[in-house]
């Protein structure tokens, strides 16, 4: 019966972490019965160990069998499994030493005595997982939103320090639990001492995981930040371009009438080549202030940072052709512009200067219709793909920061409740990414 109601406790349990792990993890396959087995798998695996009273075979034995079932069940990389176990098996135990703590001191006996009694080992376990799930949807409400887990789940520097401090606090919380199969005398100091350190460390663990997403969002601060100083550059250099383009339109058409006269004196005159010499002429120069002030978008921002672009590709030798158009009552911001495109773009340039001797380019191209307007942008790499689970992951060293500018395009596009579609063909050595941005609708219904 004991054993019964232990398996029908961690079964609640691991139905509510396995309902978090879905909210934060890629799953591999779904369907009810896989769950099922899930929770079948950790209670069948974990329940032996109880038998032993031995918690350090018992946190390992849980552990191990929720690591399992992430593996088996999500894409997760090797820290990202140890996070699932660790977290699982702090959280249960951490609250377990409370619950412990504060019935020794109300029925004035040990903490030995109350894992040792049946009865009082139950309803420590049942309240420790109440007060497990009840501080998991606090901490999901007020610190790491599940919107917000897949931020600190693909971070691997804070979630190593999150591992890290979820080890470290298990190794504690194994030898105090340990120590009071030793301390069987009724000493109120090692219940109080108990109490206190599993309260603090999940109290640091609330700050740990604060820290963790206010160090993203400074990260990704600073990424939008020097992402706007590069965009005001080019806006900057944009608007040169275009002054330049403009004097030279005022002088030729301050030139056009002198001009225009000459040629129709010339051809009164009948000197049809010399007319001919000065129309050549002016074709030719019209010909090269075209080229110089070329056209790749509708949009005056999106087309600063394609010039850019265009010039990068120039000097790197990168094949480079663009047409990008975006309708007049598309809901996309200048801010969505510099987030989503010039990250993208920077990516695909970045992708193309990796190869060596091979043929780079970069394609840009839109369509649309009536409700969506979409851009494409193709690229060559070199065939090498990183990933984290279904996430693509950059190949940079300094990965946190860098494999920021994809996180930030979906987030963006999600935000404008767009899609995102990434087609990485490792075969032919090329990355096709399609981004589509519904319009704004009833735009015009009241003209």
């Amino acid at each position: 019966m004991h054993l019964l109601r232990i398996a029908l406790l961690l079964s609640i349990y691991d139905i509510f972490i396995l309902v978090y792990f879905i909210q934060v993890f890629h799953r591999k396959r779904n369907h009810w019965l896989l769950y099922i087995a899930a929770v079948v798998i950790d209670v069948g695996t974990t329940l032996p160990s109880y038998l032993f009273q031995n918690d350090l075979f018992t946190i390992l034995n849980m552990m191990v069998s929720v690591m399992l079932i992430v593996y088996l069940f999500f894409y997760v990389n090797g820290l990202q499994i140890i996070y699932a176990g660790s977290i699982y098996a702090f959280s249960l135990y951490s609250s377990r030493g409370i619950i412990c703590s504060v019935l020794s001191m109300v029925m004035d006996t040990t903490v030995f005595d109350i894992l040792q009694n049946e009865i009082s080992h139950d309803i420590a376990l049942a309240l420790a997982i109440f007060l497990s799930i009840l501080i998991n949807l606090l901490i999901r409400k007020a610190v790491v939103p599940d919107s917000n887990s897949g931020n600190l789940i693909n971070n691997k520097e804070q979630l190593r320090l999150v591992v890290i401090y979820l080890i470290s606090n298990l190794v504690l919380l194994i030898v105090l639990s340990n120590g009071s199969y030793y301390i069987e005398v009724k000493q109120t100091w090692f219940s109080v001492l108990y109490l206190a350190i599993c309260i603090v460390s999940k109290i640091w663990l609330i700050f740990v995981f604060d820290h963790t997403m206010k160090v993203f969002e400074l990260l990704k601060y600073e990424m939008h930040t020097r992402k706007l100083q590069e965009q005001l550059s080019r806006q900057m250099a944009h608007y040169q371009s275009n002054k330049k383009f403009t004097e030279s339109f005022r002088i030729f058409q301050h030139d056009y009438k002198r001009i225009m006269t000459s040629v129709n004196s010339l051809l009164q005159n009948k000197e049809y080549e010399k007319a001919t010499q000065i129309l050549d002429g002016v074709n030719n120069s019209m010909q090269q202030k075209l080229l110089i002030h070329k056209s790749y978008s509708n949009n005056f921002l999106l087309d600063a940072i394609i010039h850019d672009a265009a010039r990068v590709c120039e000097e790197r030798g990168i094949s480079f052709s663009a047409q990008a158009y975006l309708s007049e009552n598309s809901q996309i911001s200048d801010l969505d512009i510099v987030y989503i495109f010039s990250n993208a773009i920077d990516n695909a340039i970045e992708a193309c200067s990796k190869m060596s001797g091979q043929d780079q380019f970069i394609q840009i191209t839109s369509s649309g219709n009536s409700e969506w307007d979409s851009i494409e942008i193709v690229n060559s790499f070199n065939g090498v793909l990183l990933r984290s689970g279904q996430r693509l992951e950059t190949t940079k060293k300094n990965k946190d920061y860098h494999g920021l500018g994809l996180r930030i395009i979906e987030e963006t596009v999600e935000n404008l409740e767009g899609v995102l579609h990434i087609e990485p063909d490792q075969a032919a050595k090329v990355f096709k990414i399609v981004i589509s941005i519904p319009k704004v609708s009833g735009l015009h219904k009241s003209i």
